[in-house]
This record gives structure tokens, C-alpha cells and sequence, in this order.
């Protein structure tokens, strides 16, 4: 994918994919302090302990879908799910031992889950479980302008009980289309719609600039790739050295696991930085990174710093306001850091979790941003299902970067502005990595 979006990943329950602050301390038995039925704050689950099982629902006011179930081990742990669960006062806290962390109130079982389930094909059930969950759980109404009650009352009228799977689809995308957010997709089948369009460049110069792009940064004499292709790095000349990532998640392969794709980028980082220690100065390319786990940047970013940093701050929406913000820190790790100077390469195809890494990375003295502002996606995929088997991503985050300001949707700027030039780059000349080749060599 162009746009890797952060959905399911190692829980299959929610894309919360960002370091936390919480220790791996040990975890006592709970001895069914978790029965019972827990309702999360945003994010729009619902869980039902039953002695060692749980199960897990995506629901809404007007649905409760079955997602997951598993067995829970007496300190909480729940493998089969990639969870652990605790208490945390009158809390929930889950967690995935990396990077999840979501709290749930104890509650009665919800309502709408003891209804009876209604039929999974229904056009008018699943347009009201679609529409709901954007109402509940969608973040960024006032960053689009979209009044998202009149898309209900301008589109829920074309669908009836005799609306086919192609109508209803064309309904659904109709009534995204407002909404240009990277990290919102609609999917059935073969079907994918996105309403955020591709840069129009890439309909032209693909892939001459893919080409380009192989040629000079991905092969060649002393290109070393590593971590499936994902990094590559190289010694410019005596002075500078260049890294490209490729993506912050696939690390390992299919990028399903989070954990091991952190650990294969920690290594991948340690290798690059290793070889290209004596460096005067550094250039990190980030321009075709379509994005996978925040914990995978912050893991690469903690090798450029010295001391324990901000790397941004997040709350999730939840009814017409927000949980309590989260602030999100990296700190130096890794056999040996880079604190001389390191120019990041940015375009408007660098996206997600890239974005991340360009959000911490900024707040550092030694760090320059070089080329076009950023994709502007920032909040993790909440993932979700349709009764029909559809499945979906929307935005139910806000993050604050260290600077005090939210750049969703308008992308984090560059410190030197230089476009980038896909009909120069076909043909051969570069211009976002000639400036920063410049400005490395002291220019």
C-alpha cells in the first residue's frame, strides 16, 4: 500500500500504535477482579470477562459486533490476543505490552447487546452501523468542516431494504468524499474506496520515479538494503552518509507483528548507524514512507538523542469531547547515537508514522527538515467491521506535536522548503537530496 494505514496490528482489536511510559513490571494474579462487562473510554469497544475467557465487541449505540475472543491467564495476559489487562483503580487498562493503552469503566452488559442480531446483509442495518460509528468515534468533523448529521439525512434516504451491495457502496464513498483524510479507507472486497486523493503526479511519473528511486538509493555500489528492503544506507563521500526508510512497518516481512518489526528496526538503525558513525552529518530519507508503527519511528528516533524528549501528545474522542491527553517520550537507547547533524527528506507522500518520526525528530537542535510539508495523517486507524463482512479505518485521535500545535490534515512543515519535482526527478536530478547534499556538506 502506498499509505500503509495503522490498523490491526498484533491485538486484532485497535491501531494504537505509539511508545507509552508503562513498565514491564510483574503482574499479580487478578483473581476475577476483571468478571463482568467493561465499556472503553473512546474507542468504541466493549469486553465481557467470563472466568479465564473474554470476549471482545465493536459497538456502537446501535450495534455490537462480535470482534475476538481469547483465555486470560491469571496475571492478565491474554496471548492468543497480543493483550494484557489489569486494573488500574476502578480501570481497566489494556494493553499489548508495547504500545496500546486504553482504559474501560465497569459496566452492565450494554443494551444493544442483548438485542436480537439483526440480518448481516441488510443494506439499512449496515448504512446505520457505518454512519454511527463515524458519529461516535470520528475525530476530525471541525478539522474538515463536514456536519456530519447532514450527510445522514442527505444519503440515508437512497438506501432501502432493496439496495444492492454496488449502490450501497457508491452511498457510503458519496458520503465520505468530503472528508480528505489519508487515513480514512472503506474496503469491500475488490472494492476500495479512499477518499483523500493520490498526489497527481502519480498518475505520469510513478514509476520513472520508482525507478530513480531504485537505481540511486536502493542499489548500486555500497548500497547495503536490510530489514527486508525496508533500510538502506550508504556513505556519500567522507563526510555524509544517507539512510533510507522505506516504511515503519514490514521490518520482518508482512509487518503483522509489531513487536518484532521494532526489534528488527532497532537493529537495522544500530547496523546503519555503526557504519556510518565517523559521519560529519547525516540525511535520512523519508519521502516515500507511506508510514506502519509509531513505535517503530520513535524506536529509530531514540538513536538521535541524548537525552529523554517529547515525542508528541494524544487523546481519543470520546462523545463530544476527549480522554485525558497522553503525552508520548523517547530517550536514548542503542549501542551508539547520532546527535551531529541529520537532515530529513519530507514530501507530501510521507505519511502516518512517518509523520511521527519527522513530529520527534523536529523538536531536536541537530535536526533539519528538508523538501514538502507532510501527508497530514496523523491519528492511528481505528478499525472496524460492517455486519456484512465490510471493513473500514477512520481517525478517532488527535495528536499535538511538541511545538504545542496539531498538524492533522495540513502536515508538519519543513524547515527548507524545496518541492518536490517528479518530472526532474524522471529525468534525473533531484532536487529536494541536492539541497540537503548541500546544506550536509556545509553549503
Amino acid at each position: 500500500m502506498s499509505r500503509l494505514s495503522r490498523g490491526l496490528s498484533l491485538a486484532l482489536f485497535v491501531a494504537v500504535t505509539a511508545c507509552g511510559d508503562d513498565d514491564d513490571e510483574h503482574r499479580p494474579p487478578l483473581g476475577g477482579a476483571l468478571e463482568g462487562s467493561w465499556v472503553t473510554e473512546g474507542y468504541g469497544y466493549t469486553l465481557r470477562f467470563d472466568g479465564d475467557e473474554v470476549e471482545l465487541y465493536e459497538l456502537t449505540t446501535v450495534s455490537c459486533l462480535s470482534l475476538s475472543d481469547g483465555d486470560v491467564e491469571e496475571d492478565g495476559n491474554a496471548p492468543g490476543l497480543g493483550l494484557r489487562f489489569t486494573r488500574d483503580g476502578e480501570r481497566l487498562v489494556i494493553e499489548n505490552g508495547l504500545t496500546l493503552h486504553i482504559t474501560a469503566q465497569h459496566t452492565e452488559r450494554p443494551e444493544v447487546c442483548t438485542r436480537a442480531k439483526p440480518p448481516k446483509k441488510d443494506p439499512e442495518v449496515n448504512f446505520e452501523v457505518f454512519w454511527h460509528t463515524f458519529a461516535e468515534q470520528y475525530a476530525l468533523f471541525g478539522l474538515y468542516g463536514v456536519d456530519w448529521q447532514s450527510r445522514y439525512d442527505t444519503f440515508r434516504p437512497r438506501v432501502t431494504a432493496a439496495t444492492t451491495d454496488d449502490e450501497l457502496f457508491t452511498v457510503l464513498s458519496e458520503m465520505l468524499e468530503p472528508l480528505k483524510d489519508g487515513h480514512i479507507r472503506l474496503e469491500a472486497g475488490e472494492h476500495v474506496f479512499l477518499p483523500k486523493p493520490a498526489p497527481a503526479w502519480l498518475a505520469t511519473h510513478r514509476e520513472s520515479v520508482k525507478a530513480y528511486v531504485r537505481a540511486h538509493y536502493l542499489s548500486g555500489p555500497g548500497v547495503t538494503l536490510t530489514a527486508q528492503e525496508r533500510v538502506a544506507y550508504q556513505s556519500l563521500d567522507a563526510h555524509v552518509g544517507y539512510i533510507f526508510l522505506a516504511g515503519m512497518a514490514g521490518f520482518t516481512g508482512d509487518g503483522t507483528d509489531e513487536a518484532a518489526d521494532v526489534e528488527a528496526a532497532s537493529r537495522a538503525i544500530d547496523e546503519a548507524l555503526a557504519t556510518l558513525a565517523d559521519k560529519d552529518a547525516l540525511i535520512i530519507d523519508l519521502r516515500f514512507n507511506g508510514g506502519g508503527y509509531d513505535a517503530a519511528s520513535l524506536a529509530i528516533a531514540s538513536r538521535f538523542t541524548d537525552r529523554e524528549q517529547v515525542a508528541f501528545t494524544k487523546k481519543a474522542r470520546v462523545g463530544d469531547g476527549y480522554t485525558p491527553s497522553r503525552e508520548f517520550r523517547f530517550a536514548p537507547v542503542g549501542a551508539r547515537r547520532f546527535t551531529k547533524p541529520v537532515y530529513l527528506l519530507t514530501s507530501n507522500l510521507t505519511a502516518s508514522a512517518a509523520e511521527i518520526f519527522v513530529m520527534a525528530m523536529s523538536a531536536l537542535p541537530h535536526v533539519t527538515v528538508v523538501g514538502e510539508r507532510t501527508d497530514g495523517a496523523h491519528s492511528d486507524v481505528l478499525s472496524r467491521q460492517l455486519p456484512n463482512g465490510w471493513s473500514f479505518g477512520l481517525s478517532n485521535e488527535l495528536y499535538t506535536a511538541p511545538d504545542g500545535h496539531v498538524y492533522e490534515k495540513v502536515g508538519l512543515p519543513p524547515d527548507v522548503e524545496v518541492p518536490l519535482d517528479a518530472p526532474a526527478l524522471a529525468e534525473g536530478t533531484d532536487r529536494i537530496f541536492q539541497e540537503a547534499r548541500r546544506l550536509a556538506s556545509g553549503g
